[in-house]
């Protein structure tokens, strides 16, 4: 009886400070006033919250489960109150909601956030991971964009997914004609004039299923590129319609295409320190496997933004196509000495490089570009 009425105590003393310590930790996780920073995992639905103070401890969490709930926590945030969110869908468009009621916001890179991460994937463990790439001063937040450099982001997308299921369909075309033995070379003159005598001609291995199918691909292929080069004249209409963009394009090597791009990208050059981080910034610099007194430089980083970084590329490649041999300008000279030297790739990523240079000075006052003219001539 006793060793019962002793074990009954035990368990009734267990659970009184079960419940102590359950509501202890409630309370410490519930006290948004002393935060100093909050971080919020995104959703469509569900929003994970974590606060902590100014010495980094963790004094709030919250799993809020409505767009509507979620919304209303965000008004009710003191001023003083930063926010961190990291890359994806709709952070964008919280980060301008928290600007305009005057809470500082950042947007850490997702795979920066990645590496601060511990423990299993859930919602709460990637919250606190944003907290703790937060507090690492070396991850710089990206910029908040306009809605109007959302939108011309937006037409940059569409146009480069048209691009790609263009290419897609034309290898699919080549791969199907390629299984009864008739192949057709490589680029976009070959299907447009050279496909349809194929199919018309009679003598070719191909069965008529066949035919039809490839003639109804040809017709995709070909309303694809016309949607290309109907965003391609959006762009070029909005570079010209913009100051900034069209002194960009006095760059050699930087288009419609390139300027609209950089614009839409809004990296805030003033962020960087010189041109150099600039350039480095897109990933047009080797990358470094140092250690100690050894400096060991590879191959292009690529880091960063992947998409203009090709498009500088493929700037920098058309520029070395037009240069003339016999060419006398200083810059002329300069890049037919890089050919010489490094070969025709690497020459178009030091142009690149170069360009991304020039680009960060232009866009931080009025002026234009202007090569070095020729002190013969002069």
């Amino acid at each position: 009886m006793r060793r019962g009425g002793s074990q009954i105590a035990n368990d009734s003393e267990g659970e009184s400070m079960k419940n102590h310590t359950v509501t202890k930790q409630v309370m410490s996780l519930t006290d948004l006033s002393a935060c100093t920073t909050v971080a919020v995992d995104l959703a469509k639905q569900v929003f994970q919250v974590a606060g902590e103070d100014a010495l980094g401890q963790v004094r709030y969490e919250e799993r809020i489960k409505s767009r509507e709930k979620f919304y209303a926590f965000l008004k009710g945030l003191p001023a003083h109150v930063e926010v961190l969110v990291e890359t994806g869908p709709g952070a964008q468009a919280w980060a301008r909601q928290l600007q305009d009621q005057g809470n500082q916001v950042r947007i850490l890179p997702a795979r920066l956030v990645a590496n601060h991460s511990s423990g299993a994937k859930n919602d709460r463990n990637d919250a606190l991971a944003i907290l703790r790439a937060g507090r690492d001063s070396h991850i710089a937040g990206v910029p908040v964009k306009s809605a109007a450099a959302l939108g011309m982001q937006a037409l940059h997308r569409v146009r480069q997914g048209c691009i790609r299921r263009r290419t897609a369909i034309g290898n699919q075309i080549r791969g199907l004609l390629l299984e009864h033995g008739v192949a057709l070379a490589q680029g976009d003159l070959a299907i447009s004039r050279t496909l349809p005598r194929i199919l018309e001609d009679a003598t070719q291995p191909l069965p008529d299923m066949l035919r039809e199918l490839i003639d109804e691909l040809q017709a995709e292929w070909q309303q694809t590129g016309i949607r290309i080069d109907v965003l391609t004249g959006r762009l070029e209409v909005a570079a010209q319609a913009d100051a900034t963009a069209k002194r960009l394009m006095t760059v050699r090597g930087v288009g419609p295409i390139t300027a609209t791009a950089l614009l839409a990208k809004h990296t805030e050059p003033e962020r960087f320190a010189n041109a150099r981080m600039f350039a480095a910034y897109f990933g047009l610099v080797p990358d470094q496997h140092s250690s100690g007194a050894k400096i060991r430089l590879g191959k292009m980083s690529k880091r960063g933004d992947g998409y203009l970084r090709g498009l500088m590329i493929q700037g920098a490649h058309a520029v070395l196509r037009q240069i003339k041999p016999d060419s006398e300008q200083p810059d002329d000279r300069r890049l037919l000495n890089w050919l010489s030297r490094v070969g025709r790739k690497e020459a178009a990523v030091r142009l690149a490089n170069r360009n991304l240079r020039i680009l960060w000075k232009l866009l931080q006052n009025n002026d234009i570009y202007s090569r070095q003219p020729d002190r013969q001539a002069a």
